[in-house]
């Protein structure tokens, strides 16, 4: 993650790609759906160490991870965004008439590309947009970095978290207490 808050190089290097892409938007807009812009900001921002940031966790995933011995299980678990990228890339590319600065595209960024371990059914169309309780993981850990084409990684370091993290929400193992975030992470 720090790599992105610290490297100025690679902020301006992707900026200026960015800013391309908004040009190239701008001049033919015909040729550009909604649905290409979220591709082009997935292809320059995703399958980084730093993106997808995982926030926080749900008492459901968590329940999952443990009937797993907390090891990632194949199929059951995605990262959902606190923000759809759809809407990100809507802002970003389509409802404006120049691109963000640099220091403002990376807040904005960063501040939407938030996401939280669920399972799949909870990542499914929320009604209402509400966002399911999850349970905030402390960032200065960088538990979950992105993997390098789809997911995350999930090492020895995450599976410990994961078992203290059971361990301290069910006493005894029992049902798991839900904590609503809001954004404490």
């Amino acid at each position: 993650m720090q790599s992105i808050l610290s490297d100025q190089e690679l902020r301006a290097a992707l900026h200026s790609i960015y800013v391309a892409q908004f040009e190239a938007i701008r001049a033919y807009p015909k040729g550009f759906t909604k649905a290409d812009a979220t591709r082009m900001l997935t292809g320059l921002m995703g399958a980084r160490p730093w993106s997808w940031r995982v926030i926080g966790v749900t008492p459901a995933a968590l329940q999952v991870f443990a009937e797993h011995d907390f090891k990632r299980p194949p199929r059951q678990l995605q990262r959902g965004h606190k923000q759809d990228r759809a809407t990100t890339a809507q802002t970003l590319y389509f409802n404006r008439s120049e691109p963000m600065e640099l220091a403002e595209f990376f807040n904005f960024f960063l501040e939407r590309d938030r996401t939280v371990i669920m399972t799949n059914e909870e990542n499914k169309h929320r009604p209402d947009s509400v966002f399911p309780d999850y349970i905030p993981i402390p960032q200065h850990l960088n538990l979950f970095p992105c993997g390098t084409l789809v997911g995350w990684q999930h090492r020895k370091l995450e599976t410990e978290f994961l078992r203290e993290l059971f361990a301290q929400q069910s006493p005894g193992h029992g049902v798991l207490n839900a904590t609503q975030s809001a954004d404490a992470a």
